[in-house]
């Protein structure tokens, strides 16, 4: 299950909330060339598939591509505002589905 911390809960639902087409957020890989994951990234959800896993969140839906889910099962999802950073950080730690990492880029030897 992906856990969203309360802050970033309140920060998603603000943004779905100011959107008159968004019904929510989409978890989505970054890929680099050669198929390799190099992170992971919030895309406003206007089309979901039949496909994807919708998870709940108080009234906030969390979207994930059904491929993804297993890579995605311990991730957190953050809210910060500090004096160096601003914004949402994904947190995926290593798992065996596809050498997923915390959205760090990476892809052995290429």
């Amino acid at each position: 299950m992906i856990t969203i911390t309360p802050e970033a809960q309140r920060k998603l639902s603000d943004v779905v909330d100011s959107q008159d087409t968004a019904s929510g957020v989409r978890v989505a890989v970054v890929r680099g060339p050669h198929g390799c994951v190099h992170g992971w990234r919030l895309e406003l959800e206007e089309n979901q598939r039949s496909e994807d896993l919708v998870f709940t969140y108080g009234a906030l839906k969390l979207v994930v591509e059904s491929e993804l889910a297993e890579a995605l099962h311990d991730a957190t999802i953050d809210y910060r505002e500090d004096g160096t950073a601003i914004g949402f950080k994904i947190d995926v730690p290593e798992s065996g589905a596809g050498g997923s990492h915390s959205g760090h880029g990476g892809c052995g030897n290429h």
